[in-house]
């Protein structure tokens, strides 16, 4: 008898805890980060909020920003920080080398912490300080992904996202 309650309550948990995986998917997606994803023609501009007060707290407003490949595209970086140790930029990369790219960005502070000779590096911003907007523009790379990051020294690793282009 004690087994059967204890089999019968077993069941009846994981009945409750059950859900399709797409249930969940669908939640997780509803609370992530928001995807830009913009019609790019040479008068658009996509506007990345770069904020927090501190290194637990920096982040881009923008986790994945999809765009179409070969296009003039042009970002207004927009520095939210309320701390004036935190001045950031944005690097586009290429795939894979985000954590390359970001480790020696300590190296070239007179180029806004990026390596002006990397071939990883498709195109990045100025350094923006607080209560500061940079706009700069690059032309898309072809059709692929490809990351972001942010390679003011020690950002790199919370700072990143995802560059698609279709």
């Amino acid at each position: 008898m004690k087994y059967t309650i204890i089999l019968c309550i077993l069941a009846m948990s994981l009945w409750a805890c059950s859900g399709s995986s797409n249930e969940s998917h669908s939640q997780t997606e509803t609370t992530a980060a928001p995807v830009a994803t913009t019609p790019i023609n040479e008068n658009d501009t996509i506007e990345i909020i770069a904020s927090g007060a501190n290194m637990t707290e920096m982040r881009f407003n923008i986790k994945t920003l999809k765009v179409p490949a070969n296009k003039i595209l042009t970002i207004a970086l927009v520095n939210e920080s309320t701390d004036a140790t935190m001045p950031h930029n944005i690097v586009f990369v290429q795939p894979g080398t985000a954590n390359d790219v970001g480790q020696a960005g300590y190296k070239f502070e007179d180029n806004g912490y990026v390596n002006p000779d990397d071939i990883n590096v498709i195109a990045s911003s100025p350094v923006v300080q607080i209560n500061e907007t940079v706009y700069f523009q690059f032309t898309t790379p072809d059709v692929g992904e490809y990351e972001f990051i942010c390679s003011y020294p020690g950002h790199w690793g919370r700072m990143k996202g995802n560059f698609i282009t279709e």
